[in-house]
């Protein structure tokens, strides 16, 4: 068993801040070069509202402004209508391109939940 000191070499990054998602959203670019290995994704959905579902995942590119294509296992749960999420995914780093964010569609609706999506990298 390896013993790793993960409280001083890990990084929060923060996709959505705890923000009120109301339409279709795409989070703004995280580059990745600085880190190494799984990466911890978590997702806390407040309930959006009923009928209103939230379909979230990581989208990564090579470029910044570069065009994003889905993350091979960067896709949440989606959100069942009036009802809370609060799931965490895990990524590699390495097999994933340089430059990633979140894309999260809103469904069945306006919605009115708040999101937070976080990284947990090292």
């Amino acid at each position: 068993m390896t013993i790793l000191n993960l409280g001083s070499k890990t990084t929060i990054l923060g996709f959505i801040p705890n923000d009120v998602v109301t339409a279709t959203k795409l989070g703004s670019a995280i580059d990745l070069t600085n880190y190494e290995g799984d990466m911890v994704v978590m997702l806390d959905a407040e309930a959006g509202g009923a009928s209103i579902t939230y379909a979230v995942k990581l989208t990564a590119s090579d470029t910044s402004g570069g065009t994003y294509t889905d993350v091979t296992g960067g896709a949440f749960t989606t959100t069942t209508a009036n009802t809370l999420l609060l799931e965490k995914i895990f990524v590699n780093v390495t097999d994933i391109k340089r430059f990633v964010k979140v894309s999260v569609t809103v469904a069945g609706g306006t919605g009115a939940g708040a999101l937070k999506l976080q990284i947990l990298a090292h």
